[in-house]
């Protein structure tokens, strides 16, 4: 018994030692906050822009045709987009021309989308009616249904207009963007610099053992 005890007091004694002795010689440190640094979170970002189509049901039906802009934060946890729109409608039967410039955006994968418009009406006969109104609508799959309302000033007498309305659009894409964040790129331009001038080791060349001197 006396024998085991001494023999476990002597190998604690030794691993002790030789872990002070390592601690001194490669100086190591000692708390593991003195040089751990949390990994950078990347962000991606994707920019499109594309033309819309859509049915306007009010007071009066109207057909519109636009275009639209995206700006979309790539995530797995609430990803966000925002969208800006500039479009015009025509109805056929009253002859009204209308204008619209509208901003929405949409928190999450499965949220209703929230913005505003501002508005302009004419009959080509002189009464016009402009204005703004909140809009919340449902976005899936190119498709955008938008309930609003207008607060319109201007003639009154001009009543073929829409102030409550409800609108199914559809979202053509012509173009598509990707990047990184800012300080994503800024990192991907230091090292593309500490490549070019040596100080980083470029993975997709093939390795070469330099040659000795005869």
């Amino acid at each position: 018994m006396k024998a085991t005890l001494c023999l476990f007091l002597f190998v604690t004694a030794s691993i002790f030692s030789q872990a002070q002795v390592l601690l001194t010689k490669y100086d190591l440190p000692r708390n593991n906050n003195d040089f751990y640094t949390a990994p950078f979170k990347r962000k991606l970002y994707e920019r499109n822009y594309g033309a819309t189509v859509g049915l306007e049901r009010g007071n009066i039906t109207a057909f519109e045709f636009g275009g639209e802009m995206h700006w979309r934060k790539i995530a797995f946890h609430k990803p966000t987009i925002t969208g800006a729109n500039a479009n015009f409608e025509y109805n056929f039967g009253h002859h009204v021309l209308g204008y619209k410039i509208g901003v929405w955006q949409k928190t999450g994968r499965v949220n209703l989308t929230y913005g505003g418009n501002l508005v302009y009406y004419t009959n080509f006969h002189g009464l016009q009616r402009y204005g703004l109104g909140p809009a919340v609508g449902f976005r899936f799959a190119g498709f955008h249904l938008i309930n609003g309302y207008n607060l319109l000033l201007g003639d009154k007498e001009f009543k073929n207009v829409n102030k409550l309305y409800i609108t199914l659009r559809y979202f053509f894409p012509l173009e598509h963007k990707f990047t990184w964040d800012r300080e994503t790129m800024r990192r991907k331009r230091e090292h593309q610099k500490e490549k070019e001038r040596g100080e980083r080791w470029d993975w997709h060349k093939p390795f070469r053992l330099p040659k000795k001197a005869d």
